[in-house]
């Protein structure tokens, strides 16, 4: 079920928030974020510093981070979340650009490792430089994102959820390639995608509660909502990935979709109990403008049921 105007301003009434009601309200209202994402961003790129022998690699770099085309997912979370959430909101946007940079790095280890030339037509780093200088490159940016966190507010508690998110986003990745081929389970796959994918989308989730009680809950909400997430990019990706590496590859539209259920019924209650429902109307509405989780019909059900909070 796509998400109503009508939906949201019903929500919107009973819990006693501000919040745009329509569907056009909901699509200006996160561009107006995105776009702020964007710019601070370009300001965070054009005012970093770095040995001139990095310059090349940097601006090339920052050439594909700063494209337009990018969807902004993980940057946009933090900021609506604390809006609708009536969190302190400092750090926000800061949080938005340190998400976006991890996710950055992981995109161009992944293009190292996968030997893709392009993503979404765009020339990869390791397109321009050889694999070795785009790993380094990447590398570097984990550091900026890193030495960024050091301005916050919380800023040790901040380091330490981006340093376990790095972690866990490698572990996931090697639990990929290693032993979901091998060990083809529901659990294993789940696994692995809280921590390939739900790691940095936990950080989306988590950052803005930091210094809140409800931190660790938010964390775990952010980690369901990766997984969700994965199992989708899966569907876009079934024709070309590894049939090994990927859900619909290894289990049956059926097992998927009560797979999919599950998560979506737990992200749901997650929600409700951090308050986070109206932003994740307004999020699942923007993921449906851009052609995300949408309703699949299939000869065993419903695929990518969206949530009726």
């Amino acid at each position: 079920m796509t998400l109503s105007g009508r939906n949201i301003e019903k929500e919107s009434m009973n819990r006693g928030r501000l919040v745009e009601t329509s569907p056009k309200g909901l699509r200006e209202k996160i561009e107006e974020i995105k776009i702020k994402i964007q710019q601070r961003m370009r300001e965070f790129s054009d005012h970093s510093d770095q040995h001139p022998a990095l310059n090349e690699f940097i601006q090339s770099a920052n050439h594909i981070l700063l494209s337009q085309d990018a969807k902004r997912l993980r940057g946009i979370l933090p900021v609506l979340i604390a809006d609708h959430c009536r969190l302190p909101d400092k750090n926000s946007m800061d949080y938005g650009i340190v998400v976006e940079l991890l996710h950055f790095t992981s995109l161009i280890h992944d293009d190292v490792i996968d030997e893709d030339q392009y993503r979404r037509g765009v020339k990869t780093l390791n397109n321009y430089f050889p694999n070795n200088q785009a790993v380094l490159t990447g590398d570097f940016i984990v550091c900026k994102a890193i030495d960024y966190c050091l301005t916050f507010t919380h800023n040790s508690e901040v380091i330490g959820l981006v340093v376990d998110a790095i972690k866990r986003l490698v572990t996931g990745i090697i639990i990929e390639q290693r032993l979901l081929p091998k060990d083809r389970t529901l659990t294993r796959y789940q696994e692995m995608a809280e921590l390939k994918t739900g790691s940095l989308f936990s950080l989306s989730f988590g950052l803005p509660f930091v210094g809140h009680k409800s931190l660790p809950d938010a964390l775990e909400c952010g980690k369901i909502f990766g997984t969700l997430f994965q199992v989708f990019d899966d569907y876009l990706d079934r024709c070309d990935d590894d049939p090994g590496m990927n859900i619909f590859g290894l289990f049956t539209n059926r097992e998927v979709i009560d797979f999919w259920n599950e998560r979506m019924d737990t992200f749901m209650k997650s929600c409700r109990q951090l308050d986070l429902e109206i932003a994740a109307m307004t999020f699942f509405q923007h993921l449906h403008d851009q052609n995300y989780f949408i309703e699949t019909d299939t000869d065993d059900g419903l695929l990518f049921r969206c949530p009726q909070f």
